[in-house]
Order: structure tokens, then C-alpha cells, then sequence
């Protein structure tokens, strides 16, 4: 029998120094995104330079693929392509024996988000631009259905819900959704789809909610 993992909720850089900052390490906010940033900006210059980078809590390594002819034969880019290999290390493996699990009946395993990207600055799981696409990237996210609460919608920090056009929603498709964002005002935003999409065959009877668990920011 087939399995899937149901909790797919995503946590953004803002949502992980929350939390670092919970732990009461006496650092600022601006510390900790200095800190990361920095470790960011560092291991991608490892890479860059062909080297490899590893961490206690993944490896990374860079392999080139592509056939060459020859002793003499030179990278090619036409033939050629490097790409970046990320392994679990040692800390991320250990964590694999502290996952709780509980079983999810059928139906409870419907559309979900697994990342949202703003099409206009590139910003993943964080920002986003009014007026300017936003891509909805899950499984089952396909918008149909005849129930009136079929669409995408932009709660905001009052509670009040902003539900994008039919017409603005751009391309629809099962694993990904491009929809225009709405003229939102600054503030934090959470998006959420609700389809009657069911795969193949005829559309659920009841709809699906798909919300996104990390908060997204229209900057002031």
C-alpha cells in the first residue's frame, strides 16, 4: 500500500529565528538573520569554488554530469552541467527516530501548499507583491468545482479574507497555481485554496482546503 506524509506545513528564515529566539540565546532578531545570512552567503561561496561543504546537518557536493569523449575532452556547457547533491547528515538523521507519526484516514490526505513563491522579487515562503503573480506550488491544488467557497483567498492578521478574481487566476494546474495577488495593503497574510479537484475522475463532493502555514509580508 502507497503512503504519503500529510503535515507538509512549511516554516520560512522569519518563522526559524522565532523560534531561536524563544530558545533565550540573549540575540537580537538582527543577530541571528546577520548569523544566517552570513552562513548563507559562505556556503555558497564553498560551493562556487568546487569545494565541498559539511555540516551536521547536511552535505553538500558538487558533481558534474555529462559524458566526456576523451583525457583532452573540456567541460562543455552544451553537454555539460554541474549540480549541487544535498545528503541528511548525521544530525538530520538522528532526528529521523523522534518523528511521531499518527495515521490519517482517507480524505484527510486532500490538496495541500507546500511553497508559494512571489513571482516579482523571487521571494520564497515570505513576500509578496500586489498586483504582480504569486505561484502556489502542492498536489491537488488544480481550482474547480461549483462550490461558491472554490477559489484562492488572502486572510489577513484581522481575520478578514480577500478572494482572488476567477480571471486572475492565471494558470491552473494540480501541482502548481499562478494567480495574481490582490491590491492587499501592508501587513501579514496567509494564503489558502479551496478546490473540489479530486485527480481523475469526477470532483470530491465536499471541497478541499489547502492553507499555507507560513505567514507571508505585503511590505509597508
Amino acid at each position: 500500500m502507497r503512503t504519503k506524509t500529510v503535515n507538509v506545513i512549511s516554516r520560512n528564515q522569519s518563522a526559524i529565528i522565532d523560534r531561536i529566539l524563544k530558545i533565550g540565546a540573549g540575540l537580537t532578531r538582527s543577530d541571528v538573520l546577520s548569523v544566517l545570512e552570513a552562513e548563507k552567503q559562505v556556503i555558497a561561496d564553498i560551493l562556487a569554488e568546487g569545494e565541498a561543504v559539511t555540516t551536521d546537518l547536511f552535505n553538500a557536493i558538487l558533481t558534474i554530469q555529462g559524458v566526456f569523449t576523451g583525457a583532452d575532452d573540456s567541460f562543455d556547457p552544451k553537454r555539460h552541467q554541474v549540480k549541487i547533491h544535498l545528503h541528511a547528515g548525521v544530525g538530520l538523521r538522528a532526528i529521523e527516530a523522534r518523528v511521531k507519526t499518527k495515521k490519517a484516514q482517507p480524505g484527510q490526505t486532500g490538496a495541500f501548499i507546500v511553497s508559494v513563491t512571489d513571482m516579482k522579487t523571487g521571494s520564497v515562503n515570505n513576500l509578496l507583491t500586489p498586483g504582480r503573480p504569486l505561484r502556489l506550488y502542492g498536489s491537488k491544488l488544480k481550482v474547480m468545482g461549483d462550490d461558491p467557497s472554490v477559489g484562492v483567498y488572502f486572510r489577513g492578521e484581522d481575520g478578514s479574507e480577500t478572494k482572488v478574481e476567477a480571471s486572475d487566476i492565471v494558470e491552473n494546474k494540480p501541482s502548481d497555481v499562478l494567480v495574481m495577488i490582490p491590491g492587499l495593503a501592508a501587513g501579514k497574510y496567509y494564503v489558502k485554496l479551496i478546490t473540489q479537484f479530486a485527480g481523475s475522475g469526477s470532483p470530491a463532493k465536499k471541497p478541499h482546503i489547502a492553507e499555507f502555514g507560513s505567514e507571508l509580508t505585503v511590505p509597508a
